[in-house]
């Protein structure tokens, strides 16, 4: 545990110093290094030795999975024991020295990620660097997930201790726990911050937290205002998933990209270039090495930072691409980016507290909104209704059909608001 413990320190004061002096620089023995570990991988080891590998995606990645990974895990294997974890809620075991987590992704879909002991101290350090931040001074951290991990367990120290809230269990049952454990660090996904926040609002609790750290879900503007309302602190982001760690809020809260050992190309998707789709290679990763893997978000770049980095600015992450409303008619492809969705909503009225529009069929969208004051429902519904006919007009499309209907979020699954349930063809 000792040596543990001094690694985590090493790599947290050389990510540290990669950060403060080095900032958007992937050394020449970085890539010497994920250059050896390639060898070391099957589906790898067999194309020459370059920068121009293949673009990965997730299915192509779990369909390698035995292939990619270094360290002989078959993906059968891998899958028993992370159902069995999820199963049992004991997320202890592991594979040799390899921790297996399970991720359903915002698509839904089944993704395994492998973890080594040195992959795990790299990321405690850079937790610790750019998220929880070091200090002498003791802490609680609250943190809701759908599923525990060895990689998260392995933060706890003497000065820093971890409280694990299962999303699987209703808040309703935790909430008296989290208020008497008196955390300073909140860690958990917008939709259950959401719930939280509520909960303190209504029932008059005074916050204990001094940060507020929102993961798993992409936060949007107006989550964030009502959080820092009502929990009295600032919110930071994570942007992390089953690929790694890629994301941090900076001092002046914008949220950059972990360049000093991510390589970011950028995917255009409309001719303006305000829109990517970042493909990601970790020069760190080594039991499951990530190669040129395209992430299905839709990435906003932001201006330049003041404060130091020089890693890329993310402005907002604007949801999937599968989540993008496509329509066709007259032999033309009409596009609607969620960004119009929210844009709708929000400006429509200031009574929605929470919505989802789903796409269930072709002209067919399924509303869920929430509401502060229940009395005020139905001229809300109507204002949001009317915004919404009105944007689907802007783009020559008078055939859609709106029904309001009730939804209970699982906590288990992550929350979209912008969603997209049909499969469009021409």
């Amino acid at each position: 545990m000792k040596v543990a413990k001094l690694n985590i320190l090493f790599y947290f004061l050389k990510l540290r110093w990669s950060r403060v002096f080095r900032s958007n620089r992937i050394t020449a023995r970085m890539k010497k290094r994920w250059k050896a570990t390639l060898k070391e991988s099957p589906f790898y080891s067999e194309l020459p030795i370059d920068d121009d590998y293949p673009i990965m995606n997730k299915s192509k990645f779990m369909a390698n999975f035995d292939a990619l990974n270094t360290v002989g895990i078959k993906k059968e294997q891998a899958l028993m024991v992370a159902l069995k974890s999820e199963e049992t809620r004991d997320f202890t075991p592991m594979i040799g020295q390899i921790s297996i987590g399970l991720s359903s992704g915002t698509s839904g879909n089944k993704g395994i990620f492998l973890t080594s002991k040195r992959e795990k101290e790299i990321w405690v350090g850079a937790i610790l660097d750019r998220v929880i931040g070091f200090t002498l001074r003791k802490r609680k951290v609250a943190f809701f997930l759908r599923a525990n991990n060895n990689l998260y367990e392995s933060v706890k120290s003497g000065r820093l201790a971890f409280h694990f809230f299962d999303t699987k269990v209703p808040l309703r049952e935790q909430f008296d726990q989290l208020v008497a454990l008196s955390a300073d660090i909140l860690v958990a996904q917008p939709s259950v911050l959401f719930e939280i926040a509520k909960m303190v609002d209504s029932q008059g609790v005074k916050a204990s937290f001094s940060k507020i750290i929102s993961v798993a879900e992409v936060l949007e503007p107006d989550q964030k205002v009502y959080f820092e309302r009502v929990f009295g602190c600032r919110v930071d982001q994570i942007y992390q998933c089953t690929e790694g760690f890629l994301a941090y809020s900076c001092s002046k809260g914008n949220l950059h990209f972990n360049e000093d050992w991510l390589l970011i190309e950028k995917k255009y998707l409309d001719e303006s270039k305000t829109r990517f789709h970042p493909i990601i290679t970790d020069y760190l990763r080594s039991s499951q090495p990530i190669v040129r893997y395209e992430l299905n978000d839709i990435i906003h770049e932001g201006a330049a930072c003041t404060c130091g980095s020089k890693s890329t600015v993310i402005k907002r992450i604007e949801g999937r691409s599968d989540d993008v409303f496509r329509f066709f008619k007259d032999g033309k492809e009409i596009v609607i980016y969620p960004d119009f969705i929210r844009r709708a909503i929000l400006n429509a009225t200031d009574l929605v507290t929470n919505y989802m529009v789903v796409r269930k069929s072709k002209f067919v969208m399924n509303i869920y909104l929430e509401v502060a004051d229940i009395d005020q429902f139905d001229v809300a519904y109507d204002l949001v209704r009317e915004s919404l006919i009105t944007l689907f007009l802007e783009f020559g499309l008078k055939e859609i059909e709106f029904h309001h209907v009730k939804y209970e979020h699982n906590p288990i699954h992550k929350f979209r608001r912008i969603k997209n349930e049909y499969s469009t063809s021409i």
